[in-house]
């Protein structure tokens, strides 16, 4: 016998979110006679051109994965040899939640680098970079950074510039995890490109803004990621039914949509970080986009964790993670606010 459990997801991750209707129209659409696998399809292609034109990348390549995780060992494992050595905040995705998945893949080493919230200061690179050319050290090639973060932070277009221009000075590739990409988008207010500067390789991301599944790489210097398409075949990425995942891009492209999304989104995390600092709780990290991290005491995460599943990023931290995606209600956030404060009086 199944137990389904009372407690909310409704904050839990945006991975947590229904589909958009849209995009689920979108699949009906595309479900529709016979087309050539494996990418070779016209749906295909159009969702590709469709992502070069909105990040103002002519020239680059296109990949599609079903998930985010695969996205990034894409990118980064084409670019690393065994020798190498990938570089990422001390809260990257890919340091501690992919299971350690870039090192199986390339077999190069994944260093963290000191961060505030997932920003990196362009000085940090240097102590790494003093490693070039000694044998007896990995050789840095690649650093991969988070737009937005993982701690809810975005990168303004003059950081992340100014950020890439001297990784590359350094004779250092980006990579620009993009997971939630399209929140620091909407956060900003400015065009994709400019969100993810002069990066060579972005991930897109899909499945936390309103898709049913799947992640885009967009190489926009493919020459430095020979073999990419190979590690995509290899790790299980290069969808034989591709269609349908590029049908779900092309949705969410269409009018904005997926900045639409973002943006309430974002609307709806400030909305609840308004309202638990209005009632005393002090946010751990700024809300920048639309993840909220609160201090919430030991005596009350037990009663909120009976009506709400929410993530403790660090069972260490009194700080817990609230999430808002594009299904995420007025009525939702008020709802939780309403429990929580209870919870604060005590």
């Amino acid at each position: 016998m199944v137990t389904v459990s009372s407690v909310s997801t409704a904050f839990a991750s945006d991975n947590a979110a229904p589909t958009h209707p849209r995009v689920l129209q979108a699949l009906h659409d595309v479900n529709v006679g016979t087309a050539a696998a494996y990418g070779a399809d016209a749906v295909t292609e159009r969702a590709a051109d469709a992502l070069r034109q909105a990040f103002d990348a002519p020239d680059a390549e296109v990949l599609f994965a079903f998930t985010g995780t695969a996205a990034n060992i894409i990118a980064l494992a084409s670019a690393a040899r065994p020798w190498h050595e990938i570089l990422c905040s001390d809260v990257a995705h890919v340091l501690l939640d992919e299971a350690g998945g870039p090192v199986r893949l390339s077999g190069a080493q994944l260093t963290r680098l000191p961060s505030d919230d997932g920003l990196i200061a362009p000085a940090e690179l240097d102590h790494r970079l003093a490693r070039l050319g000694v044998v007896h050290h990995s050789q840095p090639r690649i650093v991969s950074i988070t737009q937005s973060t993982e701690s809810g932070r975005v990168w303004t277009a003059p950081a992340i510039a100014g950020f890439v221009d001297h990784a590359h000075a350094g004779g250092l590739l980006v990579h620009v995890d993009g997971a939630r990409i399209a929140n620091a988008i909407a956060a900003l207010d400015v065009s994709p490109a400019q969100a993810v500067a002069d990066a060579d390789i972005v991930t897109v991301g899909g499945t936390k803004n309103g898709m049913l599944f799947g992640d885009a790489v967009l190489v926009r210097r493919p020459e430095h990621f020979s073999g990419i398409h190979f590690v995509q075949k290899q790790i299980g990425h290069l969808a034989s039914k591709h269609r349908f995942v590029a049908a779900q891009f092309l949705a969410m492209l269409q009018d904005g949509l997926w900045l639409d999304t973002a943006r309430h989104a974002n609307t709806m995390a400030h909305r609840l970080s308004t309202g638990m600092t209005g009632m005393g709780l002090r946010l751990a990290s700024p809300v920048e986009a639309n993840e909220v991290f609160v201090h919430l005491p030991a005596d009350a995460r037990g009663p909120l964790a009976q009506s709400y599943a929410v993530h403790q990023p660090d069972p260490a931290v009194p700080v817990v993670r609230f999430v808002c995606s594009w299904s995420t209600t007025e009525s939702d956030v008020d709802e939780a606010l309403a429990t929580l404060r209870p919870l604060c009086k005590r």
